[in-house]
């Protein structure tokens, strides 16, 4: 969050265009009876208005845009949102703003408003208001988490070593279950402090095995290897996977959690 916080917001617009590629290619998809799940608790009706924040490359909007509703998607990344229109072409009720929450132009209100992982990124003053001025009465604020993969024990000291031999630490903290739930549901603090109502919160573990290839872009998306000089994340990468393949084989085997939160507009103050 460093990172990106210190950015202008021209910079922060543009910040994941680099690894836009990368995102899709490594960034895993929340599981289906998470969004099954999330769908029942928010009332996911055909006709609901549906208002996602930092969109992206339309990961989790693929997934619910098959339950129905009219979508607009807000994603401030033109190379998100140009990925998306592709990947969302089948789908006709979803248009696009290339915009911050706190800027674009949006007519609500809407039943549903869905963050998949992009909640933190909102200004939590701002952002938080904007969500109660667009959000009709009685509708439902869904929070999506994806946790990045890491290695199993067995592999995990393997590919430390294969980050350690290229000079760049492995970014992802290891953290137990527990420890990674609560951090998720501390992430939705600014929400708690307002006028919503939380209606449910559960998270589930996902075992995945990555190809080095896949494993490599998922790190290529992320912040730090982002803050790497263009040159350095080309050679970086390959480095990678050369000490990947070495020290680990063809596949790493990865868990992850992933959760939902979701919340109700209510009318304390």
């Amino acid at each position: 969050m460093a990172i990106y916080d210190e950015k202008t917001d021209d910079e922060k617009a543009r910040w994941y265009s680099t690894g836009a590629r990368f995102y899709v290619e490594g960034r895993p998809r929340y599981p289906a009876p998470l969004t099954t799940a999330a769908a029942a608790v928010a009332e996911w009706q055909p006709q609901s208005r549906i208002l996602e924040i930092g969109s992206g490359p339309g990961t989790a909007t693929q997934d619910f845009a098959t339950l129905g509703g009219r979508f607009t998607c807000v994603e401030p990344n033109a190379d998100f949102v140009a990925i998306a229109r592709d990947v969302l072409a089948p789908f006709p009720d979803i248009t696009f703003q290339t915009s911050v929450l706190e800027q674009a132009d949006l007519a609500g209100p809407f039943d549903i408003i869905l963050a998949a992982s992009a909640f933190h990124w909102i200004d939590q003053k701002r952002g938080v208001q904007r969500i109660e001025e667009l959000l009709a009465p009685n509708g439902f604020v869904v929070l999506l988490w994806n946790k990045e993969p890491q290695p199993v024990a067995q592999q995990a000291t393997a590919v430390d070593e294969a980050f350690q031999r290229c000079g760049y630490p492995q970014p992802i903290e290891r953290q137990f279950r527990d420890e990674i739930a609560q951090v998720f549901w501390g992430l939705s603090e600014p929400l708690q402090k307002a006028a919503f109502t939380e209606r449910l919160f559960c998270h589930v573990e996902i075992a995945d095995d990555y190809s080095i290839e896949r494993f490599v872009a998922l790190h290529r998306s992320l912040s730090p290897f982002l803050a790497l000089p263009p040159k350095k994340q080309t050679v970086v990468a390959e480095e990678l996977i050369n000490n990947l393949s070495t020290l680990v084989g063809p596949a790493i085997r990865t868990t992850r959690i992933s959760a939902a939160h979701i919340f109700q507009r209510s009318e304390r103050r």
